[in-house]
């Protein structure tokens, strides 16, 4: 004679279905808010100071007018591009060549 013992099935109840229909209207809306809504547009007003850069956009730069102007010329390079201390050379003037 053989003894059988079985585990009660448990029956999905009414809370059971609340509870995944909670967690279910919580992933839908959490999509429709994350992928769908716009945000409201911030208002930043901008600092008086910053109101006072309007003429600086105005100019209009041309570079060969800078390089070709008397104040441009008149500038010294006081450095050489590989600069020398003492008798040791300092750094090379191609940096990508072996050497």
């Amino acid at each position: 004679m053989a003894i059988i013992i079985e585990e009660e099935k448990k029956t999905s109840g009414i809370l059971t279905v609340l509870g995944w229909l909670a967690i279910f209207a919580i992933i839908i809306a959490a999509v429709y808010f994350i992928f769908f809504v716009s945000p409201q547009a911030a208002i930043i007003v901008p600092s008086a100071n910053l109101k006072n850069i309007g003429p600086i956009s105005q100019v209009n730069l041309n570079a060969q007018d800078i390089v070709n102007s008397a104040e441009f010329q008149s500038l010294k390079q006081y450095i050489s591009p590989t600069s020398t201390f003492g008798n040791v050379s300092v750094g090379r003037s191609n940096p990508f060549v072996s050497p």
